[in-house]
């Protein structure tokens, strides 16, 4: 009983293993890009405190936000860990995990430039201003704002 148990527990490992491991290169590259978010928002909570100096409390690093990008991360893993289910089971003959992983890092990229170009004063940040969203907004309430 105890050699089937393992036996059974060793494939289930196996199988496991075989369908996950193409996820992590690609888990990677999205971790990545989503700790560059991370830093272009903190970078961009800087900005936002030289202009509003009222504001800067607002815009320290908090528990809660750490757990949004906790939760950002779990929601990816899980995207990309079904991605690979499906992969797995339907064949190669469509590369799901990663559309997956580009969307992903398609999305990160966007917020990133998005963050940069949010209360920047340099011409780039200004043609993409025309184009992105603002993000100063979501950091501290519209009233507070100077006219950023």
């Amino acid at each position: 009983m105890y050699n089937t148990f393992k036996s059974i527990l060793a494939l289930a490992g196996g199988w496991a293993w075989t369908v996950a491991a193409p996820a992590f290169p690609i888990a990677m590259a999205c971790t990545s890009m989503v700790l560059a978010d991370v830093w272009s928002a903190r970078r961009l909570a800087r900005r936002i405190g030289r202009a509003v100096p009222s504001a800067r409390q607002q815009l320290k690093f908090s528990s809660a936000r750490f757990g949004q990008v906790v939760s950002t991360l779990t929601r990816i893993y899980a995207v990309l860990a079904l991605a690979a289910v499906v992969q797995a089971a339907m064949g190669k003959w469509i590369p799901l995990l990663d559309f997956a992983g580009g969307v992903v890092c398609f999305w990160q990229g966007v917020s990133i430039l998005e963050n940069e170009s949010s209360c920047n004063s340099h011409p780039w940040a200004k043609v993409l201003g025309r184009y992105l969203v603002s993000k100063v907004s979501r950091h501290i309430k519209p009233e507070e704002l100077p006219g950023l």
